[in-house]
């Protein structure tokens, strides 16, 4: 009985050095899955919440100032930190139509997220999310 206990001697160190860079690795890929979701979800509340912005205006370069206010204000509560900033387009041609008619906002946001701090092999360096959102321009509501 002796005999096999001391041949087994080292043999968790020899085990937890072997599994140490697996867990490590997967303890990355669970942090970038994590940190791409909340931004995704993120971006698109973004969009969703400049395009509301947007269409509470009354024209359309106030609604292109309202919707980068409140998507530049949301993203800092959200601490959403992107490699060169939250990027938007707003399309406020809706603006133009006739009263009665239909009309509405699209935004865009887009965010490059950062992922090289995890190091984890074979991940990308960076990784584009990117959120759109429509939202109905009230059809009898006074534009200028």
């Amino acid at each position: 009985m002796r005999g096999l206990t001391r041949g087994e001697r080292g043999a968790a160190t020899v085990e937890f050095v072997i599994l140490l860079p697996l867990l490590v690795l997967i303890l990355g890929v669970v942090l970038a899955g994590g940190r791409l979701a909340y931004a995704r979800t993120t971006v698109q509340q973004l969009a969703d919440s400049g395009a509301r912005a947007a269409s509470l205006t009354r024209d359309a370069g106030t609604a292109q100032a309202a919707a980068a206010e409140v998507i530049a204000s949301d993203a800092a509560n959200a601490r959403l930190t992107c490699a060169g900033g939250v990027r938007h387009t707003v399309d406020a041609s809706g603006f133009a139509a006739a009263l009665g008619t239909g009309a509405e906002v699209d935004v865009h946001v887009d965010c490059t997220v950062t992922l090289a701090d995890l190091l984890v092999p074979g991940l990308p360096g960076e990784w584009a999310v990117e959120g759109s959102a429509t939202s109905a321009i009230d059809r009898y509501r006074g534009r200028r």
